[in-house]
C-alpha cells in the first residue's frame, strides 16, 4: 500500500518535466528523472493487479531454499526446516497484464 501510495502521490503531484526531481528524493544526484507518467500509471495498475506470495529462502537469503510459492506467510514459515531459513516475499504480476 505505501508504494502505491507514493506512486500515486509522484503520478499527482511531482514536475516530471524536471529531470532533476528524482536525484532530490532518491538522495543520489547523478540520477536522471526518465520516467514519464504512463511509466508511472503502468505500474500502479500492475502493483493493483499483482498478488503477495511467500517463499521460503535460504539464511544468507540470496535464493530459494524450497522451489514452492505459499499464499501465506504462516503457510511458508511452517515449511521452512531450518530456524535460520528467511521468509521471502515475492511479488506476483497478474497474469493478464
Amino acid at each position: 500500500m505505501l508504494i502505491r501510495a507514493a506512486l500515486q502521490f509522484w503520478y499527482e503531484e511531482m514536475d516530471l518535466e524536471d529531470l532533476k526531481m528524482l536525484a532530490i528524493y532518491s538522495g543520489d544526484p547523478r540520477i536522471i528523472q526518465k520516467w514519464k507518467k504512463a511509466d508511472i500509471q503502468q505500474l500502479r495498475q500492475q502493483l493493483l493487479a499483482a498478488r503477495l506470495r511467500y517463499a521460503v529462502c535460504r539464511p544468507d537469503a540470496t535464493s530459494v531454499k524450497i522451489p514452492r510459492l505459499f499464499n501465506t506467510p504462516e503457510a511458508a514459515s511452517q515449511s521452512r526446516t531450518d530456524n535460520s531459513d528467511q521468509l521471502g516475499i515475492v511479488l506476483v504480476p497478474d497474469p493478464a497484464i
